[in-house]
């Protein structure tokens, strides 16, 4: 019998498969024809209101729609850096050394957590990634939405929500809501092919894409296809280190570059559907997709002479441990809608998700085979130790999540005798959701080929135990691997109305149920006045709540962090209800709850000119955080908790809790000018965010655990700063004739985080060559600028070049002072986290578009 998950993966083949075949004959035909396309103009704006006449200018909160076009201007091939080029509130921060962020990012709104968006697909709920970033990064312990598993390629708009909006779509949409809206066109051809590269000669990639649609009769009906392809190299922005070899005494320099800090070197296939066929008088529509995704990344580099994690028979001048990242998502749905009567509808449908994360191991090794064989065998050759030192790779486990969604929504008009209609809608949702960790090879995380469960003497120094697992990635063990599910239920009401001419008041309320976390009811108030012609005030008030994920609730796993004096060190994430946590007073998670309030104004100064400002103050209570590693020494107060690490057999470990209550406030503004200029169309937009976030209050189970141990300094100063508080762009258009041209500035403020500072590694300062290290980690404020050009060459070509951080702009490089920089053994050139604009530097492209 076929389990759920086969069943969708066989369906969504199937119809893809049927798909491409038609796909193939049809796309001959020239005849364009963008009749699906126009059907959608007065739709786009559905988010945030369910009134499909309701546009984004005249909305009571605000709503970015970014065409297609827009995304890929710049030369982006990716979803989550063109909009971080795109929406200032937006942000995307890189990452290095921390696990799967080489393949999956961040993507923040208004400075929250990633998990605290929520992201739909043609207004349907996505599925969230099965993995989460580790403590130490942006966004850490959040398993958000992996912006770039969508094809650009298959988009025809992006609509951002800049409010809180739980009330009207549930779990995740804290801080706002991402629509993604795909292509309906049909009887038309789009594609592009691009290449490019950096100024350091590094990172060269190719990108294809290709969309085409076909009508399915004569009643509407269409088929959407997009195929699209990425292939990029890595960049390395790592310099000689000073670590030492077998042929190379400590404290010269390295003939080669052995350490890594860039880009990984990845690859990217996705196909993407949407389809609708009328039937009767309703309409069946689906649409959905798959994607996989690859990227080679790394951890530090092992020394030769680091007796707990090296075998010299191996490695004789240590090695880099290779991380081989690979995702998969698959979705698909499925749903009718349909007109009851001329004022009322309905929409059924059945959404499913699922994302698939897996790890392997390369180049790396499990010290500890070696030092069993070894041990049993006190003889044993250099050959022989080599030769019984166990695999240098294999896999070390994944995450799987699945989501499977029903809806049912109905919406309508009501006379009850307001001067103008009352706009109705109301329905249901269920959802079920799976979560599973799969355990990785024995030499992944055993200790020894026998997996005793303690370690043995290093083949280098007696003295010193061989760590246990693999380099880098240390396998998921069989304890970790299961699975755990839960379902949830939602009712919601929206109301409108246009109480006069110029005043619109929405009231929106949902309940909530979730099997493992509890219930809630929340609302939201929004409304927008019309004071003159040209000025309109807009705002809302809203409740909100966010449940704990399954990848929060279920997680357990053993990971290799850096710890006091720069050392590795193994760490262990407790699960929730387990016995660490619980001897902390943490036995379970509860619902993140918040209130949002949000005033702005909207305010056409002239034809030409434009300007939106909206302020926001979201208060948060209960969030969710994962806290970084405790130590035995952070334990003393509770002996308890002392013998429940000590049981682990990690030096740390950490867990999920409802750690702090928040406050976010901040500030969007959008200023937009257009005119002609030498008979060509100029245009500027400036677009800024700032926004603060504090901490009102730390939540510890009882008045016997400090705060220090509920929020450890490390995630609060990733929460206050590890993201830019004001970001903003200014962006110069002009198009002539088969001309455009774009130029635009994109600045970031600072980011300040004690990972990888002084107060993160405890380093003394007496090793410091200034006598002090600096205590924390700091990226500077800075302006990147890119520049396009665009040419339509006829009427099937267009041809595409520009140069993106003309400046060649990266961070500061580190100095003698900064711990990173002593014990990378001044191998890293960059901070490694709560880096908003990477370390490449000036990248440039080409790119042929077409369309037939």
């Amino acid at each position: 019998m076929l389990k759920k998950h086969q069943f969708c993966k066989i369906t969504l083949a199937i119809g893809l498969a049927l798909g491409t075949s038609v796909f193939s004959v049809q796309a001959e035909e020239n005849n364009s024809t963008d009749t699906h396309a126009n059907q959608d103009v007065e739709k786009i704006s559905i988010l945030g209101s369910r009134v499909s006449s309701r546009t984004a200018t005249d909305s009571a909160v605000p709503v970015d729609i970014i065409t297609a076009e827009s995304l890929t201007k710049g030369g982006f091939t990716e979803l989550g850096q063109s909009l971080q080029a795109t929406a200032p509130s937006f942000n995307f921060s890189r990452t290095q050394v921390s696990d799967g962020a080489d393949l999956f990012r961040p993507a923040t709104l208004r400075g929250l957590q990633p998990d605290q968006t929520l992201v739909l697909v043609n207004g349907k709920r996505r599925h969230t990634q099965s993995i989460f970033g580790i403590s130490t990064t942006v966004g850490g312990g959040a398993a958000g939405t992996d912006m770039n598993a969508i094809p650009l390629t298959a988009l025809q708009d992006v609509q951002v929500l800049r409010d809180g909006a739980a009330a009207q779509y549930g779990s995740d949409a804290i801080a706002g809501v991402i629509n993604l809206s795909l292509k309906n066109t049909t009887d038309k051809v789009t594609g592009f092919l691009q290449a490019g590269s950096t100024g350091e000669g590094d990172g060269d990639f190719v990108a294809f894409g290709i969309n085409g649609g076909i009508d399915l009769g004569d009643e509407g009906g269409f088929l959407n296809l997009t195929l699209e392809l990425r292939d990029a190299d890595g960049t390395n922005r790592a310099q000689r280190d000073t670590g030492g070899s077998s042929a190379l005494d400590d404290g010269s320099l390295s003939e080669d570059i052995r350490w890594s800090q860039g880009n990984a070197e990845s690859e990217f296939t996705t196909l993407f559907y949407n389809m609708m066929i009328p039937v009767g008088e309703a309409e069946l529509y689906s649409f959905g997709g798959i994607s996989n995704r690859t990227a080679l990344g790394n951890g530090f580099y092992r020394d030769y002479d680091k007796a707990e994690r090296n075998v010299q028979q191996v490695y004789a001048d240590g090695f880099l441990p290779r991380i081989d990242n690979e995702a998969q998502d698959i979705s698909t749905s499925l749903g009718i809608r349909g007109d009851f009567n001329d004022d009322w509808s309905y929409d059924l449908s059945a959404v499913y998700g699922e994302n698939t994360y897996d790890f392997d191991s390369e180049n790396t090794i499990n010290a500890s085979y070696a030092a069993e064989y070894l041990s049993n065998n006190p003889s044993a050759s250099d050959s022989e130790i080599a030769a019984n030192a166990g695999p240098t790779g294999g896999y070390s486990g994944g995450f799987r999540f699945d989501q499977l969604t029903f809806n049912a929504d109905i919406s309508g008009a009501l006379d009850v005798g307001l001067p103008d209609t009352l706009y109705v809608a109301f329905g249901a949702e269920y959802r079920k959701e799976n979560y599973e960790i799969v355990a990785g090879e024995l030499a992944s995380y055993a200790c020894g080929a026998s997996d005793s469960g303690s370690s043995f003497p290093s083949v280098i120094d007696s003295s010193v135990f061989a760590e246990c697992g693999f380099q880098a990635y240390n396998g998921l063990q069989p304890e970790a691997a299961g699975t755990t599910s839960r379902d949830s239920y939602a009712l919601y009401l929206d109301l409108e109305n246009q109480i006069t001419e110029d005043w619109l008041v929405g009231v929106a309320f949902r309940y909530e149920d979730y099997s493992d976390a509890g219930n809630d009811l929340v609302g939201k108030l929004s409304s927008r006045f019309n004071v003159t012609d040209n000025f309109s005030i807009r705002g809302a008030i809203s409740s909100g709540f966010r449940a704990p994920s399954l990848q929060q609730s279920g997680y357990t796993a053993f990971t290799t962090n850096v710890g006091a004096g720069g050392v590795l060190v193994q760490s262990f994430t407790a699960s929730v209800g387990s016995e660490f946590p619980t001897a902390l007073g943490v036995d379970g998670l509860t619902l993140e709850t918040s209130d949002n309030l949000s005033l702005g104004f909207v305010f056409d100064v002239t034809e030409e000119i434009t300007i939106t400002l909206d302020a926001y103050h979201i208060e948060m209570k209960d969030r969710i955080t994962l806290g970084n590693g405790l130590e035995a020494s952070d334990l003393t107060f509770n002996a308890e908790a002392s013998a429940a690490l000590a049981a682990t057999g990690a030096v740390s470990a950490n867990y999920f809790s409802n750690a702090v209550d928040m406050t976010t406030k901040g500030v969007d503004l959008i200023v937009t000018y257009n005119t002609e200029i030498a008979e060509g169309d100029f245009g500027i937009t400036f677009a800024a965010n700032f926004n603060d976030t504090e901490i009102d209050k730390i939540n510890t189970p009882n008045d016997a655990i400090p705060e220090s141990v509920a929020l450890s300094s490390l995630s609060e100063s990733l929460l206050l700063d590890g993201q830019p508080h004001e970001r903003g762009t200014l962006t110069f258009n002009y198009s002539k004739d088969n001309w455009k041209a774009t130029l635009k500035g994109n600045y970031f403020s600072e980011t300040e985080v004690a990972i990888f500072g002084n107060d993160h590694i405890g380093l003394p300062d007496s090793l410091s060559p200034t006598g002090e290290f600096q205590d924390t980690s700091v990226v500077e404020s800075a302006v990147l600028v890119d520049l396009n050009f665009d040419y339509q060459l006829s009427s099937t070509f267009s041809l595409s070049v520009g140069i993106n951080n003309i400046f060649d702009v990266t961070p500061d490089e580190l100095t003698a002072d900064e711990p990173l920089e002593f014990i990378s053994n001044g191998a890293f050139q960059y901070p490694l986290r709560a880096v908003p604009y990477g370390f490449d530097g000036m990248s440039y492209y080409a790119r042929v578009g077409f369309s037939f």
